[in-house]
This record gives C-alpha cells, sequence and structure tokens, in this order.
C-alpha cells in the first residue's frame, strides 16, 4: 500500500492485461475486418445487381459476356495505412469505373453524346453498410474492455 492509501499493483496488474489484450484484440480487428469486408462485399454485389443491367457487348473490337461487372466484384486483403489495419472492396473489371462514375457517350460520327451519370455502387453500399460496421466495432470494443 502507497503512502496516500492507493495500491500501486493494481495499476501493474491493470497495465500487464492491457499487453496481453493487444496481441488477442489484434487478431479479433482483423478477423472483424475479413468477415465485415465479405459482408460489404456482398451487398456491393447485390446493389450492382439492382442498379446496373447484365448486358453482353458486341463490336467490332470489344466482345464481353453479360455479368462481367456483377462478377468482377471481390472483398480486398487486410493492408495497412499508418498504423491502421483496412480492407477494401474493389472491381477487377477494366470498365467498373464507367460503371461507378459514368461516360460520355460517343456518336457514330466520332463527336461526344451525352453524359451517362455513373451508378455509384460501391459509394451506396458503403454509407449504407457504416451504421451496422460502427455497431460492430463499438461491440468488439466494449468485449475487449470487459475482459481486461
Amino acid at each position: 500500500m502507497a503512502r496516500d492509501g492507493f495500491v500501486c499493483s493494481d495499476i501493474y496488474a491493470f497495465a500487464d492485461a492491457l499487453k496481453n489484450a493487444d496481441k488477442e484484440t489484434t487478431k479479433k480487428v482483423k478477423k472483424l475486418l475479413r468477415d465485415h469486408g465479405t459482408k460489404l462485399r456482398r451487398k456491393t454485389a447485390q446493389k450492382a445487381r439492382a442498379a446496373v443491367r447484365k448486358q453482353a457487348v458486341h463490336r467490332k473490337g470489344v466482345e464481353r459476356a453479360a455479368g462481367t461487372y456483377h462478377k468482377s466484384i471481390k472483398r480486398g486483403k487486410l493492408y495497412y495505412r499508418g498504423k491502421a489495419v483496412c480492407i477494401r472492396v474493389y472491381s477487377s473489371d477494366p470498365v467498373a469505373h464507367l460503371h461507378e462514375y459514368g461516360w460520355r457517350v460517343k456518336k457514330r460520327d466520332k463527336r461526344a453524346g451525352k453524359l451517362m451519370e455513373g451508378k455509384k455502387v460501391f459509394d451506396a453500399a458503403r454509407d449504407e453498410y457504416a451504421p451496422t460496421f460502427a455497431a460492430a466495432v463499438e461491440e468488439l470494443a466494449d468485449e475487449v474492455i470487459r475482459k481486461i
């Protein structure tokens, strides 16, 4: 017992618990990111199916099967941005950015036509899923604190 009535061993025990919790927490955070990254991928694919028509393209120099964009939506691996652990959902389709952000149609005489608006599928899915992810992060934080 210290002179002013506090037990210092409790502080050291708490510090040791924090060190051990850090290792376990890292594993739990990575698992949470993988699980919710997969759920976000599913939600994004669902929104893509609703917003973007499956359409095959058969033109001179361009051959695309129907549904290429929908099949190309994937969940990435964990990566670090500074000290933060991140995960992303992306499309491996070479023309996915056109579906997402829009494009200007060319007329047959090579002049620029009207602007086709992008569907912003990834942004909409992310914004819709954000509250679910925030709740899961809060729940994980509460679980880690309770164990300490």
